[in-house]
């Protein structure tokens, strides 16, 4: 992800006209966010200040229970990106911050990760359970800012699980704390990862 970030930043500045319109000082403010989630967010808006952004659409959200979709056209290749995110009911954060999973499509690859919003230290073992199955564990990947967690190799199995379930629950255990659990309520899934499953072919 981090890899990503510094690629775009260095396709803004490589655009003719455009060293001059994005100050080395916004890109440092951007860079200092030690947030992931809250970094991009950062870059996003440099982007749109500077009609650079990418079209954003909110997709309608009936039948997609609590599930907040949209769809992103990269101006650089117009390509779509594909995104679901849910809140967790319950569960949040050492800091009182929201727990967030997210799963995202964006040329032809599947992602799922959750936003702890908390350091999670060295390692993810993070535990999931899908409704009444068997809870499973697994060390999945840390974003660079050690705040979220991707799931290691492809989800997909794991979402077409959730695209009929009623509830997702994750467990993880911050760096030097007690364990974290979110509740998510799922319902809808199927509806949320329509435009996901038709852009990464599943």
């Amino acid at each position: 992800m981090e890899v990503a970030m510094k690629s775009a930043v260095f396709l803004l500045l490589a655009i003719p006209g455009l060293a001059f319109a994005v100050e080395d000082k916004e890109i440092a403010e951007c860079a200092a966010v030690s947030n992931t989630v809250s970094r991009i967010s950062c870059y996003d808006a440099i982007a749109e200040r500077h009609s650079l952004a990418p079209r954003v659409e909110n997709t309608a959200t009936q039948g997609k229970g609590k599930w907040q979709t949209s769809t992103e056209v990269d101006p650089l290749n117009d390509k779509n990106v594909y995104l679901a995110t849910l809140s967790a009911t319950n569960g949040r954060s050492k800091w009182n911050k929201p727990i967030s999973v997210t799963v995202r499509c964006s040329d032809n690859e599947t992602e799922l990760f959750i936003n702890w919003n908390d350091f999670l230290g060295s390692d993810a073992y993070t535990t999931i359970r899908i409704d009444k199955e068997k809870a499973t564990k697994a060390n999945w990947t840390l974003s660079t800012d050690k705040v979220a967690a991707f799931y290691p190799g492809s989800p997909v199995s794991v979402l077409k699980k959730i695209s009929g379930s009623k509830s997702f629950i994750a467990s993880v255990t911050p760096y030097n704390e007690s364990p974290v659990t979110a509740v998510f309520d799922t319902s809808g899934a199927e509806a949320a990862f329509a435009d996901i499953r038709k852009g990464c072919g599943w």
